[in-house]
């Protein structure tokens, strides 16, 4: 569960899946790597049959508890000194963020059941894309990339009450 300040959202990339503690400080976005799985594994794991599905459970279990254990030393720190811990950690100057959307889940994931996602394209040409595991990080992003993020991002999501879920956004009439 993400701080208030903070969200969890996960990397889409092709050669890793790795879980980020993203926190806005001032006009700055700080991506703290939680770690997970790379890609590598999870192919090895699932050319193992019942082995693979086994490997694939021990080694999701020490990536979690792994993160756990950086988010509890974490917990009160300098950004500036999480950065330095790993070279995957990065920041964002929000002014450089020439475009962002909230968007609806896609029907392909990538990495399994997802609330939503988040891209956002740099002035250097960069896009990142992030998917949200559930609707409490994404709210949790919503809520705190609206105001730095004001004329840049894009809500394509609405709640649907009944469904208990994000959807996309209906055109008005």
């Amino acid at each position: 569960m993400s701080n208030p300040g903070s969200f969890d959202a996960r990397y889409v990339s092709r050669s890793s899946d790795c879980m980020y503690r993203i926190y806005a400080q001032a006009d700055e976005l700080y991506f703290i790597n939680l770690g997970g799985l790379s890609t590598t594994a999870h192919v090895l794991t699932s050319q193992l049959g019942l082995i693979g599905v086994l490997i694939g459970s021990a080694m999701k279990k020490r990536a979690k508890r792994q993160a756990e254990t950086l988010l509890q030393r974490a917990e009160g720190q300098d950004l500036e000194l999480l950065l330095r811990e790993n070279k995957t950690n990065f920041k964002v100057f929000i002014p450089e963020i020439t475009e962002a959307a909230v968007e609806p889940p896609s029907f392909f994931a990538m990495r399994g059941k997802q609330a939503g996602r988040w891209n956002f394209n740099l002035r250097d040409g960069k896009k990142h894309k992030f998917e949200f595991e559930n609707t409490e990080a994404m709210q949790a992003a919503l809520d705190l990339l609206s105001r730095p993020l004001n004329g840049t991002l894009r809500v394509n999501v609405e709640w649907n009450e009944p469904k208990k879920k994000f959807q996309k956004k209906k055109a008005p009439y």
